[in-house]
């Protein structure tokens, strides 16, 4: 007698549940099938990882910065960079100058690091993608976060 939740094909000769997962008696009558099988999706797997990197690689001279700041600061163009304290000028209000361009932008988030981040780039119509300079148009800029005793 079956229980009503298997199906049972006497041609095949497979018990297959009602779940679709394979019982241990099944996995231990075809070890190799399962092995194979278990290899391709680790396989699959590892192909992913890599091509993650080497796209990210690729396209951003600072892969670590996608984790963090926003697309919309235009970082998927690679157009953010670190850059040092006396490239902006505090500002009251908690906006900076960028001294480059004379643009005063208000800080657009605390950098996790300690360093400073502009994200600045311009479009190039002509040659259809985004040109990172010092004179871009700064979309964002990261501070570190001061203590009052610093």
């Amino acid at each position: 007698m079956s229980h009503p939740l298997t199906n049972f094909d006497a041609s095949s000769g497979v018990l297959e549940t009602a779940s679709g997962t394979p019982d241990a008696q099944e996995i231990s009558a075809e070890p190799g099938r399962w092995r194979g099988a278990t290899a391709i999706v680790a396989a699959g797997f590892a192909a992913l990882a890599i091509a993650t990197v080497a796209l990210a690689g690729e396209y951003h001279s600072n892969p670590w910065l996608l984790s963090w700041i926003s697309a919309s600061c235009c970082v998927t163009n690679d157009c953010c960079w670190q850059i040092s304290e006396s490239e902006l000028r505090a500002m009251p209000g908690d906006k900076w100058e960028v001294r480059s361009t004379g643009q005063v932008r208000e800080r657009t988030d605390w950098s996790p690091d300690g360093k400073f981040y502009r994200c600045a780039c311009d479009y190039d119509s002509a040659d259809r993608h985004w040109v990172r300079h010092q004179g871009a148009n700064t979309r964002c800029i990261f501070v570190p976060m001061r203590t009052a005793g610093l």
